[in-house]
């Protein structure tokens, strides 16, 4: 094996989005965490969006024993996985389904669903592009365990692929906190009138 024909494999999931009205605003600010902190103390959540991303980097290597103690590994594959395997999106359940409120707050959070998957599209494919152009180049690694070898092919293509991921992470934090300020709330607030 020259290391130039390896196998990839990217996964991209948009991920099950799934709604919930059961919630108060209580447990949606612990939920929350520290989500959206920058608002005050007193902001109080009526609703709120909650993807899992997902980065998950798998590699396959040929290994080969070269003597005592030396071991060559070859990447013959790699897999990953971007994306998310759920979208949560909670609504508070002082608004009924059906009300102005409700519909103000579904509106708001199916932005972020928006966000969060638009910008996971724009983004894998050059994460895809990035994987089919790195991994053939990766590698051969000599050291003296065939475990430490493995590690080291996975490694340094994950050093590749990675900051990728994270810019796409810190994209969809960007783009969801300009739509999260207290004059983008106050504007949605006034198209209803009983909260």
């Amino acid at each position: 094996m020259d290391g130039k024909s390896v196998e990839i494999y990217v996964e991209k999931s948009m991920g099950e989005l799934r709604y919930h009205n059961g919630f108060n605003t209580a447990q949606l600010s612990k939920l929350r965490g520290n989500v959206g902190r920058r608002l005050g103390p007193l902001w109080i959540p009526t609703g709120l969006t909650i993807a899992d991303e997902n980065y998950h980097l798998k590699t396959n290597v040929n290994i080969m024993q070269l003597g005592r103690e030396r071991y060559c590994a070859v990447l013959q594959s790699a897999s990953l996985f971007i994306g998310y395997r759920n979208i949560d999106v909670y609504i508070s359940n002082k608004y009924r389904v059906g009300t102005c409120e409700n519909e103000s707050i579904t509106n708001h959070e199916n932005i972020h669903v928006r966000i969060f998957r638009e910008t996971l599209y724009n983004h894998s494919n050059e994460i895809e592009r990035a994987m089919r152009s790195k991994a053939p180049r990766i590698g051969p690694v000599y050291l003296r365990s065939p475990d430490a070898a493995a590690n080291k092919i996975k490694n340094l293509l994950n050093a590749q692929i990675q900051p990728l991921f994270k810019r796409m992470s810190q994209d969809i934090s960007r783009k969801n906190a300009r739509i999260d300020t207290k004059a983008n709330y106050r504007r949605e607030q006034a198209m209803c009138s009983n909260w």
